[in-house]
């Protein structure tokens, strides 16, 4: 259900009920900016409180709306469920979620304070680094927790893995046949290869061993870096969080959006310091050379992404680059021995 313009009675509701309002209402409600991207709705607002409201309320909000169901999981279940595991910072603060079936939630607008390069600039080295900190910061909070696959997310199986892996082999055929030989023989040698293997980077899933919760969308443009240079950076865009191993958000960030030059630079620092920000935090079971297994077997993995979304109707625009990124690190990464 996609959100209409909040009234000040409606954004009132909503807070109240969700225990962020104990007391006072909405006075005014100033819409500053709507935005409609692929999958949700967000409308930017100035909200102003009445005299018996608390000071500190937040005064800057965005509503997101789902503009479609989700495949598995919500943002709204997300934040009901997963993000209390967690702090804010790396989360941002959700201040309501609508529990009418709708899916709406609203949460605090950092525009004011944060900001993301914008398309396609990379990250510098210090804001990769504060991205690999928060996503080592968010995969610590629910390492191997025992409500994985219980009462939070789905548990894996060879079945659904098996099964998820070859509903995008069927778009293969038509993928590889869509674009003739602007796709390179090697590039379609490499995904004969991968998917006529046993899916073994996949089958992964079914060992519990460091199972945690990940953003499964954790490019660039969903981390908000401050402003000033310094202080908290925040990871945004929840609508695609599973259960996974860790470095499939790692592999997602550098494998497969980077060109091959700044990811032979800083891949390796990258890992090394998002494994010691894990032991830093007692994780004490998972060593370097097991996350480098795991995040070359994710680099296999992240060859899906340009065959999902062109079937999507997306346009090369949005993937064709991910497709060069993700076949360089197969190479660089010699992805072929973990078939």
């Amino acid at each position: 259900m996609e959100a209409r313009l909040p009234t000040a009675a409606i954004l009132s509701d909503w807070l109240r009920d969700s225990g962020s309002l104990p007391r006072g209402d909405v006075a005014h409600v100033h819409i500053d900016l709507t935005h409609k991207a692929e999958i949700s709705k967000l409308i930017f607002l100035t909200a102003t409180y009445t005299p018996e409201a608390p000071f500190d309320l937040p005064r800057r909000l965005v509503v997101k709306s789902p503009l479609v169901q989700p495949d598995v999981y919500s943002e709204s279940q997300f934040y009901r469920e997963v993000a209390p595991m967690f702090a804010s910072p790396p989360l941002a603060t959700c201040h309501a979620i609508v529990e009418d079936g709708s899916g709406i939630i609203v949460l605090e607008d950092l525009r004011a304070t944060h900001d993301h390069p914008p398309w396609p600039i990379p990250p510098s080295r210090e804001q990769s680094e504060a991205a690999i900190d928060a996503l080592a910061r968010v995969h610590a909070a629910c390492w191997e927790a025992p409500t994985l696959g219980n009462t939070i997310g789905k548990p894996h199986s060879v079945q659904s893995l098996t099964s998820m892996v070859q509903g995008i082999v069927t778009h293969l055929s038509p993928f590889t046949d869509a674009f003739g030989d602007a796709l390179t023989t090697e590039a379609r040698q490499v995904y004969e290869r991968v998917f006529s293997s046993s899916l073994k980077p996949w089958l992964r899933l079914t060992d519990p061993r460091a199972l945690t919760i990940i953003h499964g969308d954790a490019h660039t443009w969903n981390f908000l870096f401050p402003r000033s240079g310094s202080g908290a950076t925040y990871l945004i865009d929840w609508q695609l969080w599973h259960i996974d191993v860790g470095a499939r958000d790692l592999a997602y960030f550098m494998a497969l959006h980077w060109y091959p030059r700044r990811r032979r630079e800083l891949e390796l620092p990258l890992l090394r310091r998002y494994h010691d920000a894990l032991l830093a935090q007692g994780i004490a079971n998972y060593s370097f050379d097991d996350l480098w297994l795991d995040y070359r077997r994710c680099a296999i993995r992240n060859l899906t992404i340009p065959i999902i979304l062109w079937s999507r109707g997306m346009k090369p625009q949005a993937w064709w680059h991910r497709l060069e990124c993700a076949l360089s690190a197969y190479r660089d990464l010699e992805c072929d021995e973990l078939l």
